[in-house]
């Protein structure tokens, strides 16, 4: 009998000549990517984990039987009912943001295990799909049970099938790089940029932080899915060496590209937990400690592995580190009844925590948390109120969030005049990436331009309700509802 290292290549290496039909006929430019690669330039192709279906199979059963046995023990309503409800925000937004792009990556992933062009490849794109069905599924059946105590849980499953201003970001993000994308964008995107650079990273910060919470399940759901997340980096690692030998400017491009465009959604759903809505006792690095340490050296050095260059903006997005969330999180609070989960007022510790860690920007948002103090001393506890007007904040043209580049002095904001369209985005990256490929982009309308043209109240209450699909019960609050002991200790 043949050895797993003498048969392993003729199960995975199954490409063949063509005799009807040509390679251009099967794999044509338009779906399996440019630049287009002739089978025999992908034939070394090659990754690391090169696993055997009933490897897989052995190992994903594995997995799921610890993520049973883990929710049978901790993961009941009466144990997530136990986490610190700052925490439970957190979750909130990650549970909503997680599962059904997940599911979406299923079709990208289906994509490459088509028309990827090695049938190595195409094999592990398999894989990957199976991966992403049940990365989809696990987050759904975890929280379920949860709807019943608390309605802000349902927006696991609603999220995506609502027209929330932060849904419409996320689409907007996710339809390009999962849906949309050929197999060679799609592999250096999500592969090597998105899974690679954040998500694989993110969930072993997170996992970390959630067991500091006390959070078993997150910590054993996010663990189970990180090592299918590192199997996936492999299969962008190898795709991105193919692309730089043939059209290292491509390569450079989409890396360039996506990098900006996952860290804005990166900067919201990862930044808030880690920053605002982890308990302070529970707090291991700053956000921007865990991006210092996890993504940059580490992207850098990868980046440099394959001769690329650092981004052109990466000053830019080094200085974004300082202040890009908190930015987003002061608005959003303002906001907060726009969104399905709730949001902590930072207190005078936890102030002085985030001084700290960003002592050069700190100083220009401690006096906006000061005033929304004065707002709840005012009001008192249990009354909410809202310190925005009666219409929605402006919306950035490309990445689709709220124009909260920069800092509180000085917003990085620009315009562009494209024929009779006036047109704004949120920083310079935003905007060159929106002027490389303007009819990828220009037909997609924010949120005020739907009230605009009429497809959506212009009534903010309206809106929330018949628009964002948003109720008293479901909005987001103060998760105190201003009972801050240290509110009268000031």
């Amino acid at each position: 009998m043949l050895s797993r290292d003498e048969w392993l290549d003729l199960a995975r290496k199954l490409d063949w000549d063509f005799s009807y039909v040509t390679e251009r006929d099967v794999f044509p430019e338009v779906t399996s990517g440019s630049p287009w690669l002739r089978q025999e330039e992908g034939k070394d192709w090659d990754e690391p984990f090169r696993t055997t279906y009933a490897e897989y199979v052995a190992n994903q059963s594995a997995k799921e039987a610890s993520v049973r046995a883990v929710h049978e023990a901790v993961g009941q309503a009466a144990d997530f009912q136990k986490l610190h409800p700052h925490w439970l925000s957190a979750l909130k937004l990650h549970a909503a943001t997680l599962p059904l792009a997940e599911f979406a990556a299923v079709v990208g992933n289906l994509r490459a295990a088509r028309f990827g062009r090695d049938s190595a490849w195409r094999t592990m794109s398999t894989f990957g799909a199976l991966d992403e069905i049940r990365h989809a599924q696990i987050p759904l059946v975890l929280l379920h049970d949860m709807v019943r105590h608390d309605p802000q849980f349902d927006w696991t499953h609603k999220f995506y099938h609502s027209n929330n201003w932060v849904a419409i970001a996320a689409r907007h993000l996710f339809d390009e790089l999962l849906l949309a994308s050929d197999p060679i964008e799609f592999a250096i995107a999500t592969h090597f940029v998105f899974e690679t650079g954040f998500t694989n990273l993110q969930f072993v910060g997170l996992s970390s932080v959630a067991h500091a919470v006390g959070d078993r399940m997150f910590e054993t759901m996010l663990k189970s899915i990180q090592t299918d997340e590192a199997r996936h980096s492999q299969i962008g690692d190898a795709v991105l060496a193919k692309i730089v030998a043939h059209d290292p400017a491509r390569a450079q491009y989409l890396v360039d590209k996506w990098f900006w465009r996952t860290w804005h959604l990166f900067a919201v759903v990862t930044g808030f937990s880690m920053d605002y809505l982890t308990p302070l006792a529970s707090r291991r690095t700053s956000f921007k400690e865990f991006m210092q340490e996890w993504v940059l050296d580490q992207f850098v050095r990868t980046m440099e592995e394959h001769g690329l260059s650092r981004p052109w903006y990466w000053d830019t997005f080094v200085e974004s580190l300082d202040a890009y969330h908190h930015m987003v999180y002061a608005s959003a609070y303002s906001y907060r009844a726009t969104v399905w989960f709730d949001f902590a007022l930072p207190g005078p510790e936890e102030r002085v925590w985030l001084a700290e860690k960003y002592p050069s920007t700190w100083p220009m948002f401690e006096p906006v948390w000061r005033r929304l103090a004065d707002r709840w001393r005012e009001s008192g506890p249990g009354v909410e109120w809202h310190s925005h007007g009666a219409t929605p904040v402006g919306f950035c043209d490309l990445c689709q969030l709220v124009l909260s580049g920069g800092t509180p002095e000085q917003n990085t904001a620009v315009t562009v005049t494209r024929g009779d369209k006036k047109l704004v985005f949120c920083s310079e990256p935003c905007r060159w990436i929106y002027e490389q490929e303007p009819s990828r982009y220009e037909a997609h309308d924010d949120v005020v331009k739907r009230i605009l043209a009429g497809e959506a109240p212009a009534n903010l209450l309206e809106l929330l309700r018949k628009y964002f699909g948003l109720t008293s019960a479901t909005w987001g609050k103060d998760v105190e509802r201003g009972g801050y002991r240290w509110l009268g200790e000031e």
